[in-house]
């Protein structure tokens, strides 16, 4: 029989034809693409909802937990920053975390009797108040950083707890969720000319 099928070509293609009826039966396809029976939904016009949320802005902290912000209440990445005004960065503002109150100028004489001389002086003062706030859930040291220009020395108390060339560095304490006042005031004097002090009325 089997010398009979290979000189029968009509036998050989039924055949063959049978064994791939069978395949087909046994659910052994062809390989190729399969098509998905799972039913499709068509792609929905509608742009699926988002939900917006208001944050409050958190600050950089550092393994140290502290808050860097110079004079006009920018928030500073780190010290770096501020001791290298060559580097250029993009200042962050918050309102919550740092403002000033109660700035102000002000300017008065002083006089010194020494010896036969009246020494005097122009002092201009300026100051203000820092609000700080922590809007963390742990405590915070906030860094207010000053610069102090030429001829001009701090007069505040508390005095900064380092000076960086011409930067002066204030420390203020905060814990979760307190707010802390930081008041800061520097002083420029400039002497004035002495004048001669009366002599005193002979008896």
């Amino acid at each position: 029989m089997f010398s009979l099928a290979l000189k029968n070509p009509a036998f050989l293609a039924a055949s063959l034809g049978t064994l791939i009826s069978a395949s087909l039966a046994l659910g052994q396809a062809p390989a190729g693409p399969r098509a998905s029976t799972d039913s499709q939904e068509p792609p929905s016009s509608t742009p699926p909802q988002t939900m917006e949320l208001n944050i409050t802005s958190v600050p950089p902290l550092g393994a140290d937990r502290k808050i860097y912000v110079d004079q006009d209440c920018a928030i500073l990445p780190d010290l770096n920053h501020a001791l290298n005004p060559n580097q250029k960065m993009e200042l962050k503002y918050d309102p919550v975390i740092c403002h000033v109150e109660g700035a102000a100028n002000s300017e008065h004489r002083e006089e010194k009797a020494i010896g036969a001389e009246l020494d005097r002086s122009r002092v201009d003062v300026r100051e203000q108040e820092f609000v700080l706030e922590n809007i963390t859930m742990k405590p915070v040291v906030f860094n207010v950083l000053i610069r102090v220009g030429k001829g001009w020395v701090v007069d505040s108390d508390p005095q900064p707890k380092e000076m960086h060339g011409d930067i002066a560095v204030f420390e203020a304490h905060a814990s979760a969720g307190e707010i802390v006042h930081l008041h800061v005031g520097v002083r420029h004097t400039k002497d004035l000319k002495p004048k001669p002090l009366p002599s005193p009325t002979a008896p």
